[in-house]
């Protein structure tokens, strides 16, 4: 899938995320500790260090592989369907399991420029899901002027993460379907 980096890390990243979302889920951010995802995995610390060197990029890389598992991209075959499609798929991460971990902890991210880099780094990942979505559309002959991607991705994206992240409100299926249609009435095709 293009636009998510391929899995990497150390033998054992499955213990890993898993148990760093474990510890997310019955301590929060804050109560994370690199050590802490040492003992629940049973991976040897000095080896979470050397692909992680501290808590956020950990964190990051977990969200990452969350994000590549759980929402592909789709492809529905017209760009208003995909647009809906993705709309609705993350509206639905972000409301319960990783996503929902995220959410939370992308809600505290405030003056703390370690997160703020987190949550750049997720965005971007989303980022490249609507680059991947626009450039088939454009393939097809569906979008023929200029298109800015992240922007667009901003305005797709934006009210998702509002509401998973501020209002805790779910972003119900004819929500997506009305963003889409309004974006839509406003870019070259």
């Amino acid at each position: 899938m293009t636009g998510v980096r391929p899995a990497r890390g150390p033998r054992g990243a499955e213990a890993i995320h898993a148990a760093v979302l474990a510890l997310l889920a019955e301590e929060g951010y804050v109560g994370l500790t690199v050590e802490g995802v040492a003992r629940r995995s049973g991976i040897n610390k000095t080896t979470l260090y050397r692909w992680w060197p501290s808590k956020p990029p950990l964190v990051a890389a977990t969200f990452r592989h969350a994000i590549a598992r759980d929402l592909p991209v789709p492809d529905t075959g017209t760009l208003r369907g995909d647009l809906v499609a993705l709309v609705r798929s993350k509206a639905a991460f972000f409301a319960d399991g990783p996503g929902r971990l995220a959410a939370d902890v992308l809600a505290h991210t405030g003056a703390d420029t370690e997160l703020a880099r987190l949550a750049d780094e997720l965005l971007g990942e989303h980022c490249a899901h609507v680059a991947e979505v626009t450039g088939r559309a454009r393939a097809r002959g569906e979008l023929t002027g200029p298109v800015d991607d992240e922007l667009l991705a901003d305005l797709l994206l934006g009210p998702v993460w509002l509401r998973a992240v501020v209002t805790r409100r779910p972003l119900s299926g004819a929500d997506a379907d009305t963003l889409v249609d309004t974006l839509l009435a406003g870019l070259p095709r």
